[in-house]
């Protein structure tokens, strides 16, 4: 029970925004607002990484291992930017997409923000649990 509520906590929501980036990129013509700005869809891009990197980061961090400080960091972004390339190459096989590498570059520029975001995240709120104790 115990490891099933620690995947549900920390490795379903990573999971989740894969597929959901997934479904996305397999859409012919995927949703997006219409605000009339050329690139705007890069700006899509690294939200939609930065939030996966975001989760991506939380999980790794979990693992109670002894490992170096840089390593999260490391496996995050690279887990993220592969993710993110091999989402251009499905687009490869979607009818009216095509892939783009200034997307890949938006999505892991998302993707080293979102690690970045986890990090600053657990920092403070760790430190606001010190303060208050």
């Amino acid at each position: 029970m115990r490891i099933a509520l620690y995947f549900l906590n920390y490795w379903l929501p990573p999971l989740l925004c894969m597929g959901l980036i997934f479904f996305l990129s397999s859409l012919s013509n995927p949703p997006s607002p219409d605000v009339g700005l050329e690139g705007i869809d890069k700006l899509f891009h690294f939200v939609a990484y930065s939030g996966l990197s975001f989760w991506v980061m939380r999980a790794f961090l979990s693992i109670n291992q002894e490992v170096p400080p840089y390593l999260p960091w490391l496996v995050t972004i690279l887990v993220v930017s592969l993710y993110a390339a091999s989402d251009e190459w499905h687009q490869l096989y979607v009818k009216a997409r095509v892939p783009d590498i200034a997307d890949w570059i938006a999505d892991s520029l998302g993707g080293v923000f979102g690690a970045f975001a986890m990090y600053m995240w657990r920092r403070f709120s760790s430190r606001s649990k010190l303060i208050s104790s």
